[in-house]
Formats: structure tokens, sequence, C-alpha cells
């Protein structure tokens, strides 16, 4: 396996009849994915918020951030919003630069390597909340996602959503109910030096 690539070749010698420049071709080519390659660097984890209740007047958020003195970048890799109730849920997901000040911060959250002892710690953050004001956050909305009643809407990213350090990706969440829809929000990610790449 070659230093920091995502692939692994095995050669194998060719019969003279059929042999390549050098007499060596690839016998097999295992494609190795980059979430994988992190997982077993010790620099995937994964997490969730607390059960969210949103409602038609209670717009609730989780969000992915990296604090300002992280040092690393955060590489997006999945996002699954799990609706738990009995009506949809509309989820908008903002790029932001600030975050609302009233959010708590996620303990369910752990290295996806569990052969690690002492196991990694993320510096990244989940932080969830309700009551969200967009007024007054520096954000721009990037998706919407509409996410049918009992049922789960995900998303692979693979690394293509980076967070600078102070910055994060916010995910919030609205019933058209005047009464609590639960819900949960969950992502994966990666960390790397910032500046590395």
């Amino acid at each position: 396996m070659f230093p920091d690539s995502n692939h692994m070749v095995e050669y194998k010698h060719v019969a003279k009849d059929g042999e390549a420049m050098y007499g060596y071709v690839p016998a097999s080519v295992v494609d190795l994915t980059n979430p994988f390659i992190k997982s077993l660097q010790g620099k995937y984890f994964l997490g969730e918020t607390d059960q969210l209740n949103p409602t038609d007047s209670n717009r609730t958020w989780g969000a992915l951030v990296n604090p300002s003195h992280s040092d690393v970048n955060l590489y997006f890799a999945v996002y699954v919003l799990s609706n738990l109730s009995n009506d949809k849920l509309v989820s908008q997901i903002c790029f932001c630069s600030s975050l609302p000040t009233q959010g708590k911060q996620s303990h369910e959250v752990s290295s996806a390597n569990l052969s690690f002892h002492p196991q990694p710690l993320p510096r990244g953050q989940i932080q969830f909340g309700s009551s969200l004001d967009t007024t007054a956050l520096a954000a721009i909305p990037v998706s919407t996602r509409v996410i049918p009643s009992y049922s789960s809407v995900s998303s692979e990213k693979d690394g293509h959503w980076i967070i600078g350090p102070g910055n994060a990706i916010l995910f919030t969440l609205t019933s058209s109910m005047n009464h609590p829809a639960p819900a949960v929000i969950s992502f994966g990610w990666w960390e790397e030096v910032h500046g590395l790449y």
C-alpha cells in the first residue's frame, strides 16, 4: 500500500508471451475508501444530537462545529436526519461562520475505531438547540430536505464539505404541527491538521 493512498495493489509475474514491459501487471486492486483509512488512523468520528422536538413555532437545530482554536479541518463524511414522528419534517442546511449562543454540546460522540486505547478525542463538536433565530446567524442556506414520517434521510459527502476553524454546518428542523415531533440528527466526519492540504 502506498503512503496516504486509497489503493492497495498486488503484483504478479506474467508468462513470457504475455509479459508486460517490466514483467509485472496488477493481479488485483482493492479500493480502500478514505473514511476507512481515516478510521484506521483514529481520525474518524461519529455521533448524534439529543432528541430534538421541533414544532411549527419551534425551529430546532443540530450542527457539526469546528471550534475557533481547534487547529484542524473537519471533513464532513455523512449526515442522517431521523424523523421519529408521524409528521413530515423540513430541514434546511446552512453553512455558518457564527453559531447560536444557546447551543448545548452532545456527549454522544465516539471514535469510529474502537481498537484504540485510550480512545482518540475529537476536536470537532456536535451542538444542538431549539428556538433558533436565523436572523442572528451569519449563515448561507445551501439545501433543503423533507423527511417523511418515521423515516431517515441521509447523504454521504465523503469529505467534500470542509469545515475550517470557527465555522459550522448547521441543520434546522421544523414541523407543521403544534405539538413536538421528535427527531435526531447524526454526523460522521474526520479531522486533519489545519493547513495540511
